[in-house]
């Protein structure tokens, strides 16, 4: 399993909600020792690498696509702020890993969530 909650660029990232599983966290919420918010799905897969994508999410969005009203591509392609975090993480445990911003709008389809797929949570139990 890689960690993508050891991104220095990021800060000391922690998981507050995990919404996909498969051996370990595929889609799920995190934030930083600041606060900051994220959304994480892991993007794609070789063999050796995994690509997530991040994006920075407040609040009031994250519960958004917790709810379904926001579909899990556009919480990815159409993020509130106008980029995207690409981490690749290899497996090789000696190698770096590598952070790549994105323009939101110019991430690779195959690499979001497919669109009309939607979360369907109770917001008012929001953990953050």
């Amino acid at each position: 399993m890689v960690n993508i909650l050891n991104i220095p660029e990021l800060g000391e990232l922690e998981i507050v909600e995990v919404y996909e599983y498969y051996d370990q966290p595929v889609l799920y919420s995190c934030k930083n020792a600041a606060g900051h918010l994220y959304l994480v799905v892991a993007a794609d897969e070789n063999d050796k690498y995994v690509t997530w994508l991040c994006v920075a999410v407040s609040t009031k969005r994250l519960n958004l696509v917790r709810s379904g009203k926001i579909d899990l591509h556009d919480a990815f392609a159409y993020s509130e702020n106008p980029y995207a975090i690409q981490v690749r993480i290899p497996y090789d445990k000696h190698a770096s890993h590598q952070i790549d911003f994105t323009q939101s709008n110019q991430i690779s389809e195959d690499m979001l969530p497919i669109p009309g797929e939607c979360l369907d949570l109770e917001s008012e139990t929001s953990p953050f």
